[in-house]
C-alpha cells in the first residue's frame, strides 16, 4: 500500500502560493513571523517525509545543474537506498537529474530523489558519492503512483507531505493520489492573472482532473495573525480522473 499522502500547503484566499506578495497580516507583524507557524502544523501532521519538486529546490535550496551533455544514459534502474540519518527525509521529485547537490541533507532531512530512466549514469554516481538515495518513477518520470509505491514498500514510509509548487500538486491531484489537503489559509488577496497557484493541472479544457471526488471537511481552526487552517478529506468514487478528455 502506497502512503498516505497529504498536501500540506499555506496560500492566500484567492489560492495563490507566492509568499512574496503577501499584503502585511493585520496584526502588525511580519509575513515571515505570521506565517512560522506553517512548520509548527507541519510536525504536528507527523509525516515520515516532505514533497517538492525540482523547481523549488533549485529556486530555495539547491541552486546548481547537473551537465548531462554527451553522458551515456543509466542501463540500470534499481533503486538506491542510503543509510538513512534524519528522523524526516525531503523527497524530491527530479525527473531529469537537473540538480547538483552540493550535500546530501537540505533543512535537515536526508534528500530522497525521484528520477526518470533518462538520467545518466554520471548523475546516479553524482547521487551515490553524496549518501542520497533515489529511485525511479518510470521512462519519463512521471509515473507517481510507482514512485509512492517504492516510497512505501523500500522506504517505509507510511505518511507524505507534499508541499510542491502548483504544477506538483496539480499532478498528483490529477493523478488522484492525494488523500488529504491541509490548507493554511492566509490573510491576503493577490488579485494578479498568471500568479502560481495551489493545484495547476495541464491539459485540454475538457480536463477534470478531481473528477469523481468529494472533499469532507474533517479540522477548521483559527490560528495566530487571522490564519485558518483547514483539513479536508478527499473520497473518490469509481470514477477517474485520468479517464476525463
Amino acid at each position: 500500500m502506497r502512503p498516505q499522502i497529504i498536501c500540506h500547503m499555506m496560500t492566500t484566499l484567492d489560492g495563490r502560493i507566492d509568499g512574496d506578495r503577501w499584503n502585511l497580516p493585520h496584526s502588525g507583524r511580519s509575513v515571515d513571523e505570521a506565517t512560522v507557524g506553517y512548520y509548527d502544523i507541519s510536525d504536528r501532521l507527523d509525516a515520515q517525509a516532505w514533497m517538492l519538486g525540482r523547481n523549488t529546490v533549485q529556486i530555495h535550496h539547491a541552486p546548481h545543474s547537473f551537465d548531462h551533455d554527451g553522458l551515456p544514459l543509466a542501463t540500470q534502474y534499481e533503486p538506491f537506498l542510503s543509510q538513512r540519518t534524519t528522523r524526516r527525509s525531503l523527497v524530491v521529485l527530479d525527473p531529469k537529474g537537473r540538480i547538483r547537490y552540493e550535500h546530501g541533507r537540505i533543512e535537515g532531512d536526508d534528500v530522497i530523489a525521484v528520477l526518470s530512466e533518462q538520467v545518466s549514469d554520471a548523475y546516479l554516481a553524482h547521487l551515490r558519492e553524496l549518501d542520497i538515495s533515489y529511485l525511479f518513477a518510470g521512462q519519463d518520470g512521471h509515473d507517481l503512483a510507482l514512485a509512492m509505491q517504492t516510497l512505501a514498500d523500500l522506504f517505509g514510509m507510511r505518511r507524505v507531505l507534499l508541499e510542491g509548487g502548483g504544477e506538483v500538486n496539480g499532478a498528483f491531484l490529477k493523478a488522484g493520489l492525494i488523500d488529504e489537503v491541509s490548507l493554511m489559509l492566509y490573510p491576503g488577496i493577490d488579485g494578479l492573472s498568471g500568479i502560481h497557484t495551489l493545484f495547476e493541472c495541464h491539459g485540454p479544457a475538457g480536463l477534470l482532473p478531481s473528477a469523481g471526488a468529494t472533499l469532507e471537511l474533517t479540522h477548521l481552526e483559527r490560528l495566530q495573525d487571522d490564519i485558518v487552517w483547514l483539513r479536508y478529506l478527499i473520497h473518490r468514487s469509481a470514477l477517474s480522473s485520468s479517464a476525463q478528455p
